[in-house]
This record gives structure tokens, sequence and C-alpha cells, in this order.
């Protein structure tokens, strides 16, 4: 008996995919298309670094910006301010990020379809999702898609602790 289990990422979406005739399935185009290193920092990127800043639970690229501890303990403190110490807007006031924004760069285009992008946010979601339980299996925490959430455009990914 055979029993088959699909991937997280349809197959089929290759069919969107502009030059990707030339290949069986979007393993291949990817691992062609990223080599080593891209296929690394894709790795990076779908289990990414989580900083906890007091009980907050960040996905640490997004407060890059910030360097050192003393500029992130003072910016988590004016989130505090600023969102009156609801624990799951400050944590979506930092997680909270436009999936168009993954891919503004010197050689990227933004994906040309919905359904390509909505693909992009599962697969996310589903790779913090584990990664965050992963760490913390006692918590609540949430990873989700939504349309311009904390002032983002279009299609957002968030994470936050359910309160």
């Amino acid at each position: 008996m055979i029993k088959k289990y699909k991937s997280i990422v349809d197959n089929s979406i290759k069919n969107s995919i502009k030059d990707s005739d030339w290949v069986q399935d979007i393993v291949h185009y990817g691992l062609f298309k990223n080599q080593l290193d891209g296929t690394l920092a894709a790795a990076a990127l779908f289990c990414p670094e989580i900083i906890c800043i007091n009980e907050y639970v960040f996905i640490s690229m997004f407060l890059e910006e910030y360097g050192d501890e003393k500029k992130l303990l003072e910016r988590v403190a004016q989130l505090e301010e600023q969102f009156s110490y609801c624990k799951k807007d400050i944590e979506m006031a930092v997680n909270s990020w436009s999936l168009g924004d993954f891919f503004l760069g010197d050689n990227c285009s933004l994906p040309c379809n919905d359904e390509t992008m909505k693909q992009f946010g599962d697969v996310l979601c589903y790779f913090w999702q584990m990664r965050v339980n992963q760490l913390f299996p006692q918590k609540s925490i949430v990873v989700e898609l939504g349309h311009e959430l904390m002032g983002e455009l279009g299609l957002c990914i968030t994470m936050y602790e359910k309160e």
C-alpha cells in the first residue's frame, strides 16, 4: 500500500512561475535558482531567530534596526506606552509584516499573483508556528495571515501570544 502526504506547497504553483517549464517540480526549480546560499537564506527565513524581551516574543529580524540591548529595551518601553501595555498589540506591532516587503531589493520583483503570495504566506505561517511551538510549548502563540494588519499593506503575517 502506498500513502502519499502532500507538501504544504501545491506543486502546481510551478505552472504560474515564469520560466519553470524545464523542471519537473518546484523543489528542483528552487534548488537550481537559489543555489546553496539562497537555500540557506530561505531556511533562516522559515526558521527565524526569535528574541524575547521581558515577556514579549518577537521575530528578531524585525528589530534589527534597534541594534543593542539598550535601544531594544527603549523600543519596547515606547511600545508599552503606545499600546497601553497590551501584550498582543505590542507583539503585533513588531511581528506584523507585509509579505510583499520580503521581496524588496536589487534583484527582486514582487511575486506576480495573489496565489503565489498566499502560498508563501501559508508556508511562512506553517514554519513559524512550528518554530514557536518548539521553543515555547507552554505558550499559546498564534501565527496568522491577515490584510493590512497594524498599518502594513496587502497580505501580512503576524505573530502574537493569545491572551
